[in-house]
This record gives C-alpha cells, structure tokens and sequence, in this order.
C-alpha cells in the first residue's frame, strides 16, 4: 500500500482524540490551538453543544465553556436553529468564501495528481461532471505505456467507467437513485430498465469501497479505477483516476483503488471539504 501523499502532522498535545492536560510532559494547549479544534468540530457534526465540544475534544466544561464564549464574541461560532447547539458564524463564513473564491480545482489538483503518477507509472486523469458524462479536463502521463489516448475535452458515460461509477456513489442518496433513472430515459445512453439493476449494484460497490473500477468495460484494452472529490459544499464536483493497459492494470486495480481514494480525500479537504462526523 502507498502512503499517504502529504505529510502526517500530527499535534503533540492531541492524544487519542483528546487534549493532554498541563503538566503531563507535553506543552499545555492554547487557546489557538484549541480555536481552531472546536471550529473543526462544529464544522464536521454540522452543530454541537458547548458538553458536547468538551467531551470530544478532551477538555473541561469550564475550560469550554471560556472558549466557545470568547470565538462566539469575535463572530467565529454562532448559536444554531436547535436549543444549545452551536454551529459555524460569520467570520468563519467569510473565511471560508474567500478561500474557495481562490481556489481554482485544477491547480489544486496538479500536485496529487503528479505525485499519483510518479507512484502508479500510469495515466492520471482528472474529470468534472457534464450532464450523464465525465469530461477530461487534466491529465498526467505516467512512465510505461497509456490505455487513454482520448484528448481533454472528451468524455466518459457514467454507467461503463471509474469515473462515472465514482461520481453519482459520492452523491447524496437520492441522487444516488436519480442518477441511473435518468441514464434510462436517455436515448443516448445504452442503460435500459432491464439493464439498470446491475448499474444500482456497481454503484453501491463503488460506495462502500470509496473507490470505482472499470475491468475491461468501456473498453477491452484497459483497465481503471477512480475516486471522487468533494468541494466545500460536501458535494462531489470531480473524479480522478487510474489507467493503465488491462494486462498489466487489471490484477493491480485493488492495490491502486484506495491510493486513488485516500488522494482524493486529501483534495477534497484542501477543497474545504469536512466528511460529515459518524
């Protein structure tokens, strides 16, 4: 298995999920290490309570209490539509705005998308959604021999490929259903009602697995596996993936399947991007 493609940092005072206490042997956390640790939190449940902040980050009611109050008077945390529930206020907003507002998701994507190559030795490519079609819009070529000869600009169907399989199992689950219906009523699309069972169950693999695969499906000589990236909005907005010749890609598309997954995980975090909490 590859590594991580960014360095793993991680902060000296967080332990097990939760915050050493002064005195323990490691520097006592402040209260700019703890701001953006509560943020983080609200931001990933999509709301919580000031109890609810202190037990997950391992800090004391009192403790909490002090600093939720001290963000919420500088606009940070703002008091949500449940009762005691806290979520993400105005000056986290702006932040956040002016951050994807210069964000542009190829050069995002540029570095891992390298980094994948130069790992794999395959063909990369970066698609964005179009309608019931993937579009190529970025694409790095990796040492030995490419399967993808298609130009930027061209596009993949939804229901044949890695990178149409991995981008409607990112997708909230009604969409999820939406999705093959309307690959259905396509004319131009070859998904039929007696067909579109097996594309449900395609789908649902790629999502428990968190990552897509083509074997030979849309086309016999190649074989790939992709992922898809979440924007800010928690919705996916791309799809990378790997390909290669079907001899020699074929037996390692399970090994190549969760470094694709774990790239597009990171992107879609540098994309502001926060799964939600399980």
């Amino acid at each position: 298995m590859y590594p991580s493609l960014r360095p793993c940092l991680v902060s000296p005072c967080v332990v097990a999920g939760g915050v050493s206490a002064p005195g323990s042997g490691e520097r006592a956390t402040g209260a700019l290490d703890r701001g953006p640790a509560i943020l983080t939190h609200v931001a990933r449940t999509r709301g919580a309570s000031t109890p609810e902040i202190a037990q997950a980050l391992g800090l004391t009611r009192s403790t909490a209490y002090r600093l939720v109050d001290r963000l919420h008077e500088q606009g940070w945390p703002a008091h949500g539509p449940a009762a005691g529930k806290w979520r993400l206020g105005s000056a986290a907003v702006r932040l956040a705005s002016a951050a994807v507002a210069s964000t542009n998701l190829r050069d995002a994507a540029a570095p891992a998308l390298c980094k994948l190559a130069e790992l794999t030795q395959e063909t990369v490519s970066l698609g964005v959604p179009n309608g019931l079609t993937m579009v190529f819009v970025h694409r790095e070529r990796g040492t030995r021999p490419a399967a993808v000869t298609a130009e930027l600009g061209a596009s993949r169907p939804l229901h044949s490929t890695s990178f149409g399989r991995a981008y409607p199992a990112a997708l909230p689950q009604p969409n999820q259903e939406e999705t093959p219906i309307e690959l259905v009523r396509s004319p131009l699309s070859p998904v039929t009602a007696a067909t579109v069972s097996d594309l449900h169950a395609a789908i649902e693999r790629t999502r428990r697995r968190g990552w897509s695969q083509d074997l030979r499906e849309f086309d016999e000589s190649s074989c790939s596996c992709g992922a898809a990236v979440h924007d800010h909005t928690g919705l996916p907005v791309a799809c990378i993936s790997v390909a290669g010749v079907a001899e020699r890609m074929e037996p390692l598309v399970p090994t190549y399947g969760p470094v694709v997954a774990q790239v597009c995980r990171e992107l879609s975090a540098d994309l502001g991007y926060l799964p939600p909490a399980t």
